[in-house]
């Protein structure tokens, strides 16, 4: 996690923060980093806020477990105002899954159009929750589990790991390197949805 905060630290520093991502995996680390990032931007501590960001806005299925087109519509009001207290104006949206194919094509038109000062942030557990028109225009951030065991845990634990630092450096030249990314997040869909030989797939992709 501290290379990926150190990563972000880097990317803001030197204005190359992209306007939209995807942060998938499971556990609920994706979240917590994301307020850590909002807070970073806002107060300049990158740590779970202890007060509420002005600049900040979280987006979360409704009572029916949807997340619809209006909630996306308006989301582009909040991130095309000029943020005052933070470099950026910040939306997560939880569950992302749970956005409805109308919403996600509304999510498309920001992420084409992006604002100056806006981010956004999806949250899924695999990287496949999205339509493939959306899902291939988000910079990509794979999350593991953080409670560790022993035994095969551990082996699941090494497998996250590589996977994260895979991803994380294929992301520098998301273009040139759009072969080799596709079959590595195809690959971590096949071991966390199927539960396949985790050692030979590691294998197969060394």
């Amino acid at each position: 996690m501290e290379e990926l905060i150190n990563n972000f630290r880097e990317l803001i520093k030197n204005d190359k923060l992209s306007h939209s991502y995807l942060f998938f995996g499971a556990g609920e680390e994706k979240f917590t980093f994301s307020q850590a990032l909002a807070n970073f931007l806002e107060k300049g501590e990158f740590s779970e806020p202890k007060g509420i960001l002005t600049e900040f806005l979280a987006v979360s299925p409704d009572e029916k477990g949807t997340i619809g087109i209006e909630e996306i519509r308006n989301l582009k009001y909040f991130l095309w105002q000029k943020p005052i207290a933070s470099l950026k104006r910040i939306v997560i949206i939880e569950n992302a899954q749970a956005l409805t194919a109308e919403a996600q094509n509304a999510a498309l038109k920001i992420v084409e159009e992006p604002p100056e000062r806006g981010l956004i942030i999806f949250l899924a557990k695999t990287a496949e929750d999205l339509l493939p028109t959306l899902n291939s225009r988000l910079q990509k951030i794979y999350f593991s589990e953080t409670s560790k065991k022993s035994g095969a845990r551990k082996l699941e634990d090494e497998t996250d790991e590589f996977f994260r630092k895979s991803i994380a450096g294929l992301m520098k030249d998301p273009v040139k390197n759009s072969v080799r990314l596709k079959e590595i997040l195809r690959r971590l869909v096949l071991v966390k949805q199927l539960n396949l030989n985790k050692k030979l797939q590691l294998r197969s992709l060394e």
